[in-house]
C-alpha cells in the first residue's frame, strides 16, 4: 500500500489541505479592496478561524456522505422548502438560518469582515494622531492624494480618490475658518485685547478639526484598503516630514514590543 493510499491520508489530510488553499484563496480575494487580512492579531485569528473550520466541515461531511442515503425523503423535501418561507430583511447582517447551515462559517465571515474594517480606522486614526493643525493636515491629505494618483489608475478608484481629497479639503477649509475666527475674537494677534476662548469657540475649534480629521482619514482608508503593505514606509516617510520625531509605527493594533521599548526608555 502506497503512502497516499492509507486512510489517515485520503480521511483528513488530503480534504483538508484541498479545503485550506481553496479557502484561503477565496479569503483574499473577497476582502481584496476591503483592508488587510492579517492587518491584526485578531483578524488573523479570525481568518485562521473560518479556514480551520472549513477544514472540519470538509472532513466531517466526507465521513457524512456514505449516509445521506439514509435521510429521509420528507426531511429532504422540508429542508429545501424552508428555505423560501418569508423573511425579516436585515442589512449587512447574516440571515440565522444561513448561520446554521453554514455551521458557523458565515458568522465567522462577519466577524472578520467587521474587524478587517474597525483595523483599518484604527489604522486611519493612529497615522493622524499628533496632527493637531490645519496646515499640517492639509499638507498630509495633499501628499496621500497623489501618492494614491500615482499608484491607482483605474477610473473608479481615481473618482473615490479625488471625492475623498475634495472633500478633506472642504472640511480642512472650514476648520481653518473657525480657529481664525476664534482668533481674531480672542485677540490672539492683539497685545492688548487678549483673552482666554469661551467654551463654545472651543468646542467649535475641535469639532471642526475633528471633523477635517475624520475626512482626511477616508482618504487615508483608500491606501488601506487598496495598497500593498510593502507601502507602509512611503505612508510613514510622507507623515514624518509633517511631524517630526514621529512614534507612528504602521499597525493597526499596538505592538507587543511597545511596552519593552518604553521600559528600556524610562531606564
Amino acid at each position: 500500500m502506497s503512502w497516499y493510499q492509507q486512510t489517515w491520508w485520503t480521511a483528513f489530510v488530503l480534504p483538508a489541505a484541498v479545503c485550506a488553499g481553496v479557502a484561503w484563496f477565496g479569503l483574499l480575494r473577497h476582502f481584496s479592496g476591503k483592508g488587510r487580512l492579517l492587518g491584526s492579531r485578531w483578524s488573523v485569528g479570525l481568518a485562521l478561524s473560518v479556514v480551520a473550520l472549513m477544514c472540519g466541515v470538509a472532513v466531517g461531511a466526507g465521513f457524512l456522505l456514505p449516509h445521506l442515503a439514509k435521510v429521509p425523503p420528507a426531511a429532504v423535501g422540508f429542508g429545501m422548502g424552508a428555505t423560501a418561507l418569508p423573511r425579516r430583511k436585515r442589512d449587512e447582517t447574516t440571515q440565522p438560518y444561513v448561520k446554521l447551515m453554514t455551521l458557523g462559517v458565515a458568522w465567522l465571515m462577519e466577524r472578520l469582515e467587521y474587524r478587517i474594517h474597525t483595523d483599518g480606522l484604527s489604522w486611519c486614526e493612529e497615522f493622524t494622531d499628533g496632527v493637531e493643525q490645519s496646515a499640517q493636515l492639509r499638507l498630509l491629505a495633499h501628499d496621500v492624494w497623489q501618492f494614491l494618483r500615482e499608484r491607482h489608475q483605474q477610473a473608479a478608484q481615481l473618482k473615490a480618490i479625488n471625492t475623498a481629497y475634495e472633500e478633506a479639503q472642504q472640511a480642512i477649509d472650514k476648520a481653518l475658518e473657525v480657529q481664525t475666527r476664534t482668533d481674531q475674537a480672542c485677540g490672539v494677534h492683539s497685545r492688548w485685547d487678549r483673552r482666554e476662548p469661551t467654551e463654545r469657540e472651543v468646542f467649535e475649534c475641535r469639532s471642526a478639526l475633528g471633523e477635517a480629521r475624520a475626512r482626511c482619514g477616508h482618504l487615508l482608508l483608500l491606501a488601506y484598503r487598496h495598497g500593498r503593505k510593502s507601502e507602509q514606509a512611503a505612508l510613514e516617510e510622507l507623515r514624518s516630514k509633517i511631524i517630526p520625531n514621529d512614534a507612528f509605527r504602521g499597525g493597526a493594533a499596538p505592538s507587543r514590543w511597545r511596552w519593552l521599548r518604553r521600559v528600556r526608555n524610562q531606564r
